[in-house]
């Protein structure tokens, strides 16, 4: 059998710290403001008034058509800000969705050392996939609010690019609850669609637009006389008529010959027209090899040497950006150790028009070049989709959406996807198999086998038999859980017993595991378990580890699986380390899962409350809320919380009504509810429960049992034993065999107690027995303990004589008493764990090198931990001392350790 593949993606996908994958997937340029040229001249007046605005107003606007110098006016004052203001920049693009939007703000925070509560690229996922606005609103001014600096500017440049209404609508917000301390500077062509009515009333606005921005006849004169051109006052007269103080349009008539200026179109042309003319007769007057390299050049979105020498093979790429800046070109200088340019939006439209006009033929290529060049995978996407590069672009993604799923970044592929046109997206197994990827995480069993049945066909077209194979693998799952068995199997028919490749055959087991899980036999699941496990111990990369992690808890409680389900637990955290806290985190659940059955109730509850703080911080994805939400409520059911169980259900149902998840899910909770209401004496919630299920068809037979097991309780609990007895004889002869959760124990318990009541001992024993012996063989008490403290005790105090034996009665007897401790503290109030330490002593260790001042990265690199993990303790720890700020924790620290 051969190794597992490595993927290519590397350099892509790598962050700047400790090489752990990074999910901040933007070209880092977008967030570095551009350095303004030493030859500007001063505009006195105009730079008094903004540099005074940006650091007293809400909101600062720059408005004004393209070429007006916006980027050059607020980047120059941005640079001038006073030492202790912190300086924010993000340069807006036409790829800047809500999340990407978000994620790129949240990078340009990184040096304020922010106090993330929520992993701000989840809570970009988060509302980029339709949470409130008003949270992720909220969650930022909290942040901004809880940053220790005397003031700090926002500066969003060429928002106009942006055209996501719901960017807008976030900003909005922002501004409504804006720190005092914080200012909001926009540069834009136009006015944004923000309440600015209501900010002008307040005078919390400061406006520069066009008649501000122009140039006048006396600033023109001193421009001319610096290029060396006709610096008197007639000749300034002339440019400020042609251009109406444009400056685009006085920069590059400075740069045309003599004459040309006054020979030009008059203002009857448009800005457009006018600056197209100009800039021809700029850049035709330039050296060929100079002109030709800048066309060729301006498919890139920034210019290094390196990058326009890979894209216009030319050697001297270096000398040729020197002299491209030297000329003061229509460009920004931005920050980095080799020189960068940025083409302004105008002057590249232009090179684009005459670069397709001139060479039609090349452009393609040029396309294809700058795309293998570009480290930014969302443009690098986008650019081979616009070269009409399909082939290599559904490549790219196909590499990219394993990475950006394992990561937690579901929503951006998605909207990859969506980039490609609609035949590619109708007919590419590619893009097919990534869709149904996302969907697998997020329980859409529905779309998962309309992607997969898609992706499958077009694989096997193009001869491609393991990618074809693994689709049907997914398409298979998602059609047990759907009930569709005659589809499934057929799917299975074509699955290799030895395909040879240890991907594909981790998978083939996974598809086992829930074959066997679904219809038997009671074994299966641990046999295919073990085996999967195995497999991918044998080196398995993060992604396959996650793509096989969903739902694998349900199981738990069948014979043999608790063993394997720990090994996975190892070695998915092994796969994780730092490079997938999804991955992480849904390994820390599943281990919940494990404590819980095993009846440990400190190391359980403990668990859970370290899974709803990873929660929170990846955004809670429905991947992880879901097992989490139903090992919550498991353990208030034991405990015999009523208002837990109730409150955790409901929510564990709202996350599952959307109409891409199958019905059956929502009838399997109902059940699920109904179940650990019972468990916790809520008779109502049972009731609830059986009224919700009434007329539900599950297409599988563990829906129908999981109803007729509550009519059974029910019955029992009102006493009428003979009802209950006959639908429990009936639901125990399947119940092994298709077992979840302590479904069976559930079951046989019940069972017990029926057949005590009817006076029948022997039979009681027979339906017990087969659980004493497995949890005396494995310790495993989490689906006994689900039953109830009520049943338990019921059959602890039991008078079994001969029936039961003396070691029998020992163990039924030990159960009820771990039920009565579990419930102790319910009934004792809530304080039993005030006497927990309230910081880890990792936590408490980067506590101490905060209160010392140390930033993040500084506390990463003396720890050996990346950045990521070091603000995801830091939002622990803030949650857990109840405090908002960096400032208030080392604050709390210096003030322990004086106490």
């Amino acid at each position: 059998m051969g190794r597992f593949r490595r993927g290519v993606l590397g350099p892509i996908v790598r962050s700047r710290a400790g090489g752990t994958m990074h999910r901040a997937t933007f070209a880092q340029t977008k967030i570095q403001p551009p350095r303004f040229r030493a030859g500007l001249i001063e505009r006195g007046e105009l730079e008094r008034r903004m540099g005074t605005a940006l650091t007293t107003r809400r909101l600062v606007l720059l408005i004004a058509p393209a070429g007006y110098g916006k980027t050059a006016a607020l980047s120059r004052q941005f640079r001038r800000l006073p030492e202790d203001c912190a300086a924010i920049w993000m340069t807006a693009d036409e790829e800047d969705d809500l999340q990407r939007f978000l994620v790129c703000l949240a990078e340009s925070l990184e040096a304020c050392d922010p106090p993330w509560r929520t992993a701000p690229e989840a809570l970009a996922n988060q509302l980029a996939g339709g949470a409130s606005l008003r949270a992720g609103a909220d969650e930022l001014l909290g942040v901004l609010a809880a940053i220790p600096v005397a003031h700090g500017v926002i500066a969003l440049d060429d928002l106009h690019a942006v055209t996501d209404i719901r960017v807008f609508e976030l900003l909005g917000m922002l501004l409504a609850g804006l720190p005092e301390n914080w200012t909001l500077a926009i540069a834009s062509r136009d006015d944004p669609p923000l309440p600015l009515a209501r900010l002008r009333a307040r005078r919390e606005l400061a406006e520069f637009r066009q008649s501000d921005l122009s140039f006048d006849q006396n600033e023109i004169q001193i421009l001319c006389g610096a290029s060396g051109a006709d610096a008197s006052g007639e000749a300034a007269l002339r440019l400020l008529e042609l251009t109406a103080g444009w400056a685009a349009g006085v920069s590059l008539s400075l740069g045309t010959p003599a004459g040309v200026a006054s020979s030009s179109p008059d203002g009857r042309w448009s800005r457009r027209r006018l600056f197209d003319y100009l800039a021809a007769e700029v850049l035709d007057k330039m050296p060929p090899d100079l002109r030709d390299f800048l066309l060729r050049c301006s498919v890139l979105p920034e210019l290094t040497a390196s990058r326009c020498a890979e894209v216009s093979g030319n050697p001297r790429a270096a000398e040729l950006l020197e002299q491209i800046e030297q000329r003061g070109l229509f460009v920004s200088v931005l920050e980095g150790e080799e020189l960068t340019l940025r083409l302004h939006d105008l002057f590249r439209d232009f090179l684009d028009e005459r670069l397709r006009r001139q060479f039609p033929d090349q452009v393609p290529l040029l396309e294809q070049r700058a795309a293998d060049s570009e480290r930014d995978p969302i443009r690098k996407v986008n650019m081979l989709v616009r070269a009409g590069d399909w082939p290599q672009a559904e490549q790219l993604l196909a590499e990219l959406a394993p990475v950006l799923v394992t990561a937690g970044d579901s929503a951006q592929v998605l909207r990859l996807v969506e980039q490609f046109p609609a035949h590619e997206r109708k007919t590419s197994p590619e893009l097919a198999y990534a869709s149904g990827l996302c969907a697998w995480h997020e329980f859409e069993d529905p779309v998962v086998v309309e992607a997969m049945s898609q992706a499958g066909l077009g694989f096997e077209r193009q001869g491609r038999p393991r990618q074809a194979l693994e689709a049907r693998i997914f398409e298979a799952i998602s059609l047990l859980f759907l009930g569709r068995l005659e589809e499934a199997d057929s799917r299975a028919l074509a699955i290799p017993a030895d395909p040879g490749v240890p991907e594909t055959a981790a998978l083939i087991e996974l598809f086992g595991y829930w074959r066997t899980g679904i219809y038997g036999p009671s074994t299966g699941p641990a046999e295919h378990l073990g085996r999967m496990v195995d497999l991918l111990m044998q080196g398995a990369p993060a992604q396959l580890w996650h793509r096989c992690i969903p739902r694998l808890y349900i199981m738990i409680g069948r014979p043999g699986v608790a063993g394997p389900m720990r090994r996975f637990v190892g070695g998915a955290l092994a796969a994780a380390r730092d490079n997938s806290q999804p991955l992480e985190a849904a390994a820390t659940v599943l281990d919940t899962w494990l404590l819980l059955w095993r009846g440990h109730r400190e190391s359980a509850r403990a668990a859970i409350e370290r899974v709803k703080a990873q929660s929170r911080w990846l955004g809670q994805p429905r991947s992880l809320r879901v097992p989490l939400l139903g090992a919550a409520v498991a353990f208030d059911a034991i405990r015999g919380d009523k208002e837990g169980v109730r409150t955790g259900s409901e929510a564990l149902m709202s996350n599952m009504l959307t109409s891409a998840i199958h019905a059956d899910w929502r009838t399997n909770i109902t059940a699920w509810a109904g179940r650990q209401a019972a468990a916790a004496d809520d008779w109502q919630g049972v009731r609830r429960s059986l009224h919700e299920l009434e007329g539900a068809q599950g297409k599988t037979a563990f829906p129908r049992l999981g109803s007729g097991t509550l009519r059974a309780r029910l019955a029992l609990h009102e006493g009428r034993n003979a009802e209950a007895c006959e639908l429990l004889r009936v639901a125990a002869e399947a119940s092994a065999d298709v077992d979840r959760l302590g479904f069976d124990a559930s079951i046989r318990v019940s069972l017990a107690v029926a057949e005590l009541r009817l006076g029948a001992p022997d039979a009681a024993w027979r339906a017990l027995a087969p659980l004493v012996a497995a949890a005396d063989a494995t310790g495993e008490v989490g689906g006994v303990l689900l039953c109830g403290a009520t049943l338990l005790a019921e059959v602890a105090q039991a008078r079994w004589g001969a029936a039961a034996p003396e070691a029998g009665v020992a163990a039924l007897e030990r159960w009820a008493a771990l039920a009565k401790q579990w419930r102790s503290e319910v009934h004792e109030g809530r304080d039993a764990v005030e006497g927990e330490p309230r910081l880890s002593t990792r936590e408490i260790e980067v506590l101490s090198f905060l209160a010392a001042g140390q930033s993040n990265k500084l506390i990463a690199r003396s720890l050996d931990l990346s950045p990521h993990t070091v603000k995801r303790h830091v939002a622990r720890i803030l949650d857990r001392l109840d405090l908002s700020s960096r400032g208030a924790a080392a604050a709390w620290y210096q003030e322990q350790r004086r106490a």
